[in-house]
């Protein structure tokens, strides 16, 4: 017998507004989730092959093996990869995100997202600030200064922070209302949460640089509301007959979702690429790349390129690759209102199917051959694939 879809829908929705995101805390990545030597955490579904990455993600996994003192150059790092001796495993697995081809190993600082109500709690890899970054997948040298900068300077300063819980629904909410799309643009988010934590007690010169971090990084939101809104979905997971999407993420190779109705099962499809204006100082003859990355979650909750019409700042910048009725296309793939937010949430893949359109994702584009940040985009989402997930469900019930 069918599982009634409309029911089954409501009650994972309801599940997934119950959740009250807040952050709580910064651990390192063996403690909090007990990660062990030699095991690497990245973005998205399983790699087909997780000894030959792709060439980002490559490059942040050699980067990782020298900041932990595996390999002592790059050959050797290589060498362990493809050995295996070093494992790459994908981040759902311990419940953390991770944005584009960051890698999260034992030293990693993570922050903890808890739910107020519930206690459940998810993890995410804690960005650096400005300068080279990790999740752009350039072999920079000068990221291993900034990972051992987060980790000597930002964890204690931001565990020094956290007096109290940090609420992020109410900063989502303020962040909606002044032009954010809360993946592609963080700007105002990121503007509320150090305005917030400029309230605290910040003596220590650890402190002070935290504050200073966030500063340096208009999209420093992303690394709390990524695992906010995982966390969020993830209350969904194993709700019968639901079809809406808690899992929504890539690796540079393949793209999946996963519905609560069946948890842990991925659907997946060749990662799509990402369309959008490259940034000025863009590498050289720059290709729009796959998608890549955990942030997707972010669209998958409702935000993300299901909320442009909020931001019209990427509305402009979108325009060449955004269909005129995108709009109505976002608004009736979604399964109802946030009382908080104040915006419709909750990707549902059977409305995907019924409309026919592509979900999209708002998200970064990341040279494919390993050279950095190439700008912001979009990426469709293959109808195809939700058709798939959505038949397999079926089946099951059957």
């Amino acid at each position: 017998m069918t599982t009634d879809r409309s029911t089954a829908n409501e009650r994972a929705l309801g599940r997934i507004l119950a959740v009250q995101p807040r952050w709580t805390a910064v651990r390192p990545a063996s403690e909090a989730i007990g990660l062990p030597d030699r095991m690497l955490l990245h973005a998205g579904p399983p790699l087909p092959d997780a000894t030959r990455p792709p060439p980002p993600m490559l490059n942040a996994a050699v980067l990782a093996c020298l900041y932990e003192g595996w390999a002592k150059d790059d050959a050797e790092a290589e060498k362990l990869i493809a050995g295996g001796a070093v494992k790459l495993e994908p981040t759902f697995t311990r419940r953390v995100s991770s944005p584009l081809v960051s890698m999260v190993s034992a030293r990693t600082t993570l922050a903890v997202i808890e739910d107020a109500a519930s206690k459940a709690t998810w993890f995410s890899f804690l960005g650096t600030g400005g300068g080279a970054q990790m999740r752009f997948g350039a072999r920079d040298r000068a990221i291993i200064e900034r990972l051992a900068f987060r980790e000597k300077e930002l964890l204690p300063g931001f565990a020094e922070l956290l007096s109290e819980p940090i609420d992020l629904l109410s900063i989502a909410r303020s962040a909606l209302t002044e032009g954010d799309d809360l993946h592609n643009r963080l700007s105002s988010a990121t503007a509320v949460l150090h305005a917030v934590l400029s309230t605290r007690k910040a003596d220590s010169p650890a402190a002070q640089a935290a504050l200073r971090t966030i500063t340096e990084a208009p999209l420093y939101f992303l690394n709390f509301w990524m695992p906010a809104c995982a966390l969020m979905l993830d209350a969904a997971a194993g709700v019968e007959g639901s079809t809406l999407v808690t899992k929504l993420a890539a690796n540079g190779q393949v793209t999946g979702i996963q519905l609560a109705g069946l948890p842990g099962r991925w659907f997946t499809a060749p990662a799509a690429p990402v369309q959008g204006p490259f940034m000025k100082g863009a590498p050289e003859n720059p290709q729009f790349p796959p998608a890549t990355g955990d942030s997707g979650i972010i669209d998958a909750f409702g935000l993300g390129g299901q909320v442009l019409r909020r931001a019209p700042s990427l509305l402009a910048a979108f325009e060449p690759w955004l269909a005129k009725d995108d709009e109505e296309r976002a608004l009736s793939q979604l399964a109802g209102q946030h009382p908080v937010l104040g915006v419709p949430v909750g990707l549902d893949a059977s409305a995907v199917v019924s409309t026919g359109q592509s979900s999209l994702l708002s998200t970064g584009m990341v040279s494919a051959d390993g050279r950095g940040l190439l700008g912001r985009g979009l990426c469709a989402m293959p109808v195809a694939l939700f058709e798939e997930a959505v038949a397999a469900l079926s089946k099951s019930e059957t």
